[in-house]
């Protein structure tokens, strides 16, 4: 492969479009090139263009701040350019570069706003194309192949580390490298598409189990239903059954209280009588009769208020339990109308009974209390069997004044009880004064006191009894509403069918869970919809799918480091075998240039953990691509970085940095052409290499190039004219008023030949020797 050609446009100080041709196309060999010209003219920037063609990013490199500094600024004279544009080609028979074009061309350009592009013989390419084309040709920007001005010795002074980088472009496994870091990419992102479908199949796993756990729901549905039926027939008839028991219970219970609260209001009526009688016959005094006047009146009122607290209970019961039963109840006005009533003839009747004053009187008023009796009880078997009320009332407000009305009762009785334990105690002590005139009287008197206490118990009793009836009565039409609800048509066949009372039936309490349940699990198939099924075959063929692709994944990655570990032994094959010839010719060169001595290149092994750091550390330090690696995927030992020592003769030098100026450029020049010999790149770029050197070395490093030109070819830029000498074509650059740079050129053959020819006037000679071009150079 040959560099035929170099165009730049817009490039730095090169404005116009210029072209430098390093060899004539008809002619097929290589050799050297030689750029001349005085300082600032513009030399160093054909060696800028070619790295920045190849690459280069490094804005310090070419000698910038930023990547638009590249395209040329303009002059006094001369606008600014819109854009840069290198061109190389290249002539590619011998099939160097991996393309199946005899000639190829390179290309980059940039724009001032910023964008810029690479081509490949006209068509765009990415960077990291370039750099693989290149690698693969064994050539670069930031390889030997373009070294720049007073970069001679920064191999030198670089790092080992930095070193190693070098050297690895010289050993030829650059292109290796980047395979591998490509490899490396590629694990990394198909390691990444493996956690990314691991974490598809791990969100698409619990929905295929679901899928399937409702299958089978939809296969068990018919099982289930007929397992509720059985539980729902012997739950409910259990508890209608227990129920209607308790119901049962009850009622006998109250006809049992009612009996004996007729006996008890018989006998009280009987006492009170007998009382009347003896009052006829007292002759005690008019205070006495004062007293019990006061004390039975004391008494109705605490009767009254304890039948009107009895009655207020009364109806917050029944409220309560009418509001929880879902069926008809008696309108509530009835029920205040008909309550309403009984009260005005009780008040009527104790008014009565309060102003008798005689036995027979109090016999008078006795069927009007067998009245009040007898409506209590109609309203009491309208209430048990209540009629439908047509309009609602606010129950809230009513029950709010109920509430009130007991609370002003209770207060009044409180008060009550107070004055009928004054009263007492002042019949307590008359009694005392009159015991032997009043003892019959007053034993009467607490007799009679304590039938009416036990009247007033027992019909508080037989009130929170018909409480507890209106309760239970409540409760079995709410459950006789939830069992139509929950079983519809066989709601009468669970209520008249069911037999209580089988040897380990379950009770309903442990049953009703299990309803619960049955009812879940049915809730739940039955809001499965029909296409579940399908929906269920589509996930498992993609739960399938995404399992394969783990799988394929899964081989790509052992695939993948089986390449990388294969990368890494050739790497390192190349690398010993190149490194051991580089050393060689390395000493070779160093004995030609100084005329003997001794120089050395020494590879420092490093470990796992050297310095604090790991290998890690070490090949991001490398840029990733070094050869700084592990040796062997379970080796600790890895080559860090390389060393050079260098011992001119007759001098013991421990450290490179102890070379004078001249002798560090030698012993760099040295190593170059080391590198060129084991490893011969297509072209080399020297941007005033020997301008360190003294007539003799400089002569020395002239006959090396010419010898190393038959296999590499050489762009210099010098001011040497030794190097000058042993060019083929010779490009002189000058500065225009207008600040561009201008190319004149010379192929020194052609010079030779006319030198040589005896047909040509001996002017015409000189005029050859030394050409207009020449003078301009010079």
């Amino acid at each position: 492969m040959i560099l035929q050609k170099l165009e730049m446009h817009g490039f730095k100080s090169f404005a116009e479009r210029k072209e430098l041709a390093f060899i004539q196309p008809t002619v097929k060999t290589r050799g050297i090139t030689a750029i001349v010209g005085p300082n600032g003219s513009g030399k160093s920037n054909v060696a800028d263009a070619i790295r920045w063609v190849l690459g280069e990013q490094s804005t310090k490199l070419l000698r910038g701040k930023k990547a638009e500094d590249v395209i040329f600024s303009g002059s006094e004279k001369r606008a600014r350019s819109g854009y840069a544009e290198v061109i190389l080609h290249f002539n590619n028979e011998s099939g160097q570069l991996p393309l199946d074009f005899s000639e190829v061309t390179i290309a980059r350009r940039i724009y001032r706003d910023g964008d810029s592009e690479y081509l490949i013989n006209k068509k765009k390419v990415r960077l990291a194309d370039i750099q693989l084309l290149l690698a693969q040709a064994n050539f670069g920007a930031r390889t030997y192949s373009v070294i720049g001005q007073g970069m001679i010795d920064s191999i030198l002074v670089a790092s080992p580390q930095e070193r190693k980088e070098f050297f690895d472009e010289a050993a030829g496994v650059k292109q290796f490298q980047l395979k591998r870091h490509s490899s490396i990419i590629k694990l990394q992102n198909t390691k990444e598409n493996l956690s990314q479908a691991d974490m598809l199949i791990n969100e698409i796993e619990p929905r295929v189990r679901s899928l399937h756990r409702q299958v089978k729901r939809l296969e068990q549905r018919e099982a289930l239903e007929e397992e509720l039926h059985a539980l729902h027939h012997q739950y409910y008839g259990q508890l209608w059954t227990e129920l209607q028991k308790s119901i049962d219970g009850k009622s006998a219970e109250l006809n049992q209280l009612e009996k004996r609260w007729k006996e008890k209001e018989s006998g009280l009526d009987e006492s009170k009588r007998v009382l009347a009688k003896l009052e006829k016959e007292e002759t005690g005094g008019d205070e006495f009769s004062e007293l019990q006047n006061q004390y039975q009146k004391l008494m109705t009122e605490r009767s009254a208020l304890q039948e009107r607290e009895l009655r207020a209970k009364s109806k917050l019961e029944i409220a309560a339990q009418v509001k929880k039963q879902t069926a008809a109840a008696m309108p509530l006005s009835k029920i205040i109308e008909g309550v309403r009533g009984l009260a005005i003839k009780q008040g009527q009747a104790v008014k009565s009974l309060r102003g008798a004053k005689s036995l027979d009187v109090v016999r008078k008023l006795v069927p009007d209390f067998e009245n009040i009796h007898g409506d209590t009880l109609t309203l009491a078997d309208r209430l048990e069997r209540p009629a439908p009320e047509e309009e609602s009332v606010k129950q809230s407000t009513t029950d709010s004044a109920l509430i009130k009305e007991l609370e002003t009762i209770k207060k009044e009785l409180s008060g009550l009880e107070v004055r009928i334990k004054q009263t007492q105690t002042a019949l307590a002590s008359y009694n005392e004064i009159e015991r032997e005139k009043k003892a019959k009287f007053f034993q009467l008197q607490r007799t009679l006191s304590e039938k009416i206490s036990a009247a007033h118990a027992l019909e508080r009793q037989l009130g929170e009894m018909r409480v507890d009836l209106a309760r239970l009565e409540t409760r079995r039409d709410a459950l006789e509403q939830e069992i139509v609800q929950e079983l519809g048509e066989r709601a009468e066949r669970v209520k008249s069918n069911f037999k209580a009372g089988e040897k380990g039936a379950e009770k309903p309490e442990t049953m009703r869970p299990r309803i619960e349940k049955l009812k879940y699990q049915l809730q739940l198939i039955g809001g499965i919809d029909p296409e579940v099924m399908k929906e269920y075959q589509e996930t498992s063929e993609r739960y399938e799918y995404l399992t394969r692709q783990v799988a394929d994944l899964t081989k790509a990655v052992s695939d993948l480091e089986k390449i990388i570990n294969e990368l890494d032994e050739t790497i390192k094959l190349r690398s010993e075998a190149a490194f051991r010839k580089l050393n060689r010719e390395f000493d070779r060169y160093f004995k030609l240039l100084f005329d003997g001595g001794r120089a050395e290149l020494i590879q420092l092994a490093g470990t796992k953990n050297q310095a604090g750091r790991s290998s890690e550390d070490l090949a991001v330090e490398a840029d990733d691509d070094l050869i700084g690696e592990e040796i062997g995927k379970g080796s600790e030992t890895y080559i860090a970085g390389v060393d050079i020592t260098a011992t001119p003769p007759g001098k013991k030098i421990k450290h490179i940095n102890m070379l004078s100026g001249g002798e560090r450029a030698l012993t760099s020049i040295a190593l170059i052409c080391a590198i060129m010999t084991s490893n011969p790149s297509p072209f080399v770029v020297l941007d005033e290499v020997d301008a360190a050197l003294d007539e003799s070395n400089a002569d020395k490093y002239a006959g090396i190039l010419k010898e190393l030109a038959e296999r590499t070819q050489f762009i210099v830029i010098t001011h040497n004219r030794y190097t000058m000498s042993r060019a083929d074509v010779l490009y002189g650059v000058t500065m225009q008023d207008d600040g561009t740079s201008q190319l004149l050129s010379i192929n020194m053959e052609e010079v030779g030949e006319l030198k040589n020819d005896e047909r040509l006037p001996a002017k015409a000679k000189r005029s050859a020797r030394i050409s207009p071009r020449q003078k301009i150079v010079a």
